[in-house]
């Protein structure tokens, strides 16, 4: 062929086979590029756990999550019951029925509870993790009224002076002081381990020498409390009424129960709840001839209601959320190059196509690395400006043009933006993932309106050979 000759245009078929390949190539390309996604993952993974073993080993020395149980009123009595026993008579053993005392615990639950008490709360870093911990004087205060007639228990001897108030929590190293009990009409006594068939459930009670039959026993008495994350109380009153403040200023209120009154603000918050016996899952009174105490446990525990002190939306998590974009943003920035290569006769190869989505990958790995150090937000930016600019820079010297690479620049820099409304509207995350896809979809319809794909040619002539 003569040099000086102009090369002939690919014939239709082979520009359809050319623009087949090249698209073929980019989805091939999406595919791969999920590997660095799914190993930026694998190490978000690896720092989510060196994140819970901060906040176990903290939570460790300090006090885990607090769940508050009681107090409860334990009488030990005693009931007949008929049993069988061989005897020997006149050479021949028969079954002779006696009838005798077998021993057993029944626990009343207070007709009345009230808690309350202010939380402080602080922040304990172990490395780059922070933990929220707290300490607390809760006050509790109410009264029994112990009626074995009234409870339909069959009690043919109550041993009164046994009886005793138990109390307990979830952690007892977060467990610093008890005050002694206050009950009207009684001594003061003090809380101190217990165990057996009284105490065995719960780990601490205080003996009362003022029980008895249908008598109203006042009581009141304070705890002095650590812990870390979450601090629930359970609602054992008959009607529980349960007051809690703190400068914590992002609670997350938890549990069987929500507040009926709360107030959030950037001090902090209060919150007031108000339960009955009815919605709670276990009676007011029960024994262990009739129920087991473990199973009692777990439903008591289950009624549990109280605060979380969360932390505002961390890198992680975020970081977590908008890898699932990774598609939308490969899909997005390699169309934008494709319509400029079908619509401007430009030439991108698929190693420039390639660097791009390293480029875009990096901004994943980046804002997690970022976020560890730096609020979530600037990390967030911070990655995002980053990528934009090596992306942009890198696209200049392949569009060509000044317009086209700010088509680029502007198209990261909305779908960041928009990525970030996403990711911290939780609640309209789907609607706003939606809306942005139509949006994106009806951009892309509309750029190519005019394009006839059956005679699309991509401009390029077969080199001389």
């Amino acid at each position: 062929m003569n040099p000086s000759e102009t090369p002939p245009l690919l014939t239709p078929t082979r520009r359809r086979l050319s623009i087949f390949l090249k698209l073929a190539s980019i989805g091939a390309l999406i595919l791969l590029l999920h590997i660095p996604l799914l190993l930026t993952d694998s190490v978000l993974s690896e720092r989510k756990g060196y994140q819970r073993q901060a906040i176990s080993e903290i939570a460790g020395l300090w006090g885990r999550d607090q769940l508050v149980t009681g107090p409860v009123l334990a009488v030990p009595y005693a009931y007949k019951t008929q049993r069988f026993r061989s005897r020997v008579v006149a050479g021949e053993a028969i079954q002779v029925e006696e009838t005798e005392l077998a021993g057993a615990t029944a626990y009343f639950l207070p007709e009345a509870l009230t808690a309350g008490g202010s939380v402080d709360t602080e922040l304990r870093h172990r490395g780059i993790y922070d933990v929220p911990v707290y300490d607390t004087k809760l006050h509790l205060a109410g009264w029994f009224r112990p009626d074995f007639f009234a409870a339909g228990i069959e009690a043919d001897r109550i041993d009164w002076e046994k009886a005793c108030v138990l109390f307990g929590v979830s952690d007892l190293r977060g467990l610093r002081s008890v005050s002694p009990l206050q009950i009207t009409g009684g001594k003061a006594a003090a809380f101190d381990s217990v165990d057996g068939a009284v105490g065995g459930f719960l780990p601490l009670g205080a003996g009362i020498d003022c029980a008895e039959e249908g008598a109203r026993l006042d009581f009141a008495f304070t705890v002095a409390l650590q812990g870390s994350e979450r601090l629930r109380i359970v609602p054992v009153g008959k009607i529980t009424t349960v007051a809690l403040d703190s400068t914590w200023r992002d609670p997350s209120f938890c549990g069987a129960y929500l507040p009926v009154k709360r107030q959030v603000s950037a001090g902090g918050f209060k919150a007031e709840w108000e339960t009955s016996h009815f919605s709670r899952g276990f009676p007011q009174s029960w024994t262990t001839r009739m129920s087991s105490n473990d199973e009692m446990m777990r439903k008591i525990a289950a009624a549990g209601f109280g605060v979380a002190f969360a932390q505002p939306v961390d890198g992680y998590r975020l970081a977590e959320r908008a890898e699932k974009y990774g598609l939308l943003f490969f899909a997005l920035v390699f169309a934008v190059f494709f319509l400029f290569e079908v619509t401007a006769g430009l030439m991108i190869h698929p190693l420039q196509y390639a660097l791009v989505g390293a480029g875009l990958c990096l901004f994943f790995l980046g804002f997690l690395a970022l976020s560890e150090f730096l609020d979530a937000g600037l990390a967030y930016g911070v990655a995002a400006a980053a990528c934009t600019a090596l992306i942009s820079l890198y696209s200049w010297s392949f569009l060509q043009t000044g317009w086209r690479t700010l088509v680029i620049v502007g198209g990261l820099v909305a779908t960041y933006g928009y990525l970030y409304f996403v990711l911290r509207s939780q609640d309209f995350a789907l609607l706003a993932g939606t809306a942005a896809l139509f949006v994106a979809l009806a951009l892309v319809m509309y750029g190519t309106r005019r394009i006839n794909w059956y005679s699309l040619g991509m401009n390029r002539q077969l080199s001389s050979a």
